[in-house]
């Protein structure tokens, strides 16, 4: 009775975690979505920089400015690239967030090298349950997944125990 009890529990809290994980991923996402516009708003700029002047792309501006003798122009350049790209880094977060799978979302956010954003998006992240059917189905059958293979080692050790024990021969 406390097995099953347990077993609940457990499935309960783990079908509760996965339930957030879209709801995160939205959260993530508005988050990248402000980053985004700042940084597309820099690159335009950049971009109506370079064409006014001559050139055919913002990186070809920069390849520029990184020959210039100047280290303040070099160090600007230096950091007008980092900002090409950042952009292009966030275009492919964004288009992960917005139109990836459940899996393919929670793989880009809890990615170890993007552990500082997560923790700037968890400040502000307030727990729920996702609306959408998918979702919710996604989260159940990883629910179920994880259940099972939590409670497969105790399984195993089970069938083992009984198998060594086994029933005691009589001897008469």
């Amino acid at each position: 009775m406390i097995k099953r009890i347990l077993d609940r529990l457990v499935f309960g809290g783990i079908l509760i975690a996965t339930l957030q994980l879209p709801m995160l991923a939205d959260h993530y996402l508005q988050y990248l979505s402000g980053f985004y516009d700042a940084t597309t708003q820099q690159v335009e700029a950049y971009r109506s920089n370079a064409l006014q002047h001559g050139f055919d792309s913002a990186e070809s501006m920069v390849s520029s400015l990184l020959q210039e003798d100047n280290p303040v122009v070099r160090v600007d350049a230096e950091q007008k690239l980092k900002v090409l790209q950042q952009h292009g880094t966030l275009e492919q977060g964004m288009a992960i967030l917005a139109h990836g799978h459940l899996v393919d979302k929670t793989l880009y956010m809890f990615n170890p090298a993007r552990f500082n954003e997560l923790q700037r998006v968890l400040v502000h992240f307030t727990p729920g349950i996702p609306l959408d059917v998918s979702s919710i189905a996604f989260c159940v059958v990883v629910a179920l997944g994880l259940n099972l293979v939590l409670y497969l080692p105790f399984v195993v050790f089970r069938r083992q125990h009984k198998n060594t024990v086994g029933p005691v021969p009589s001897t008469s």
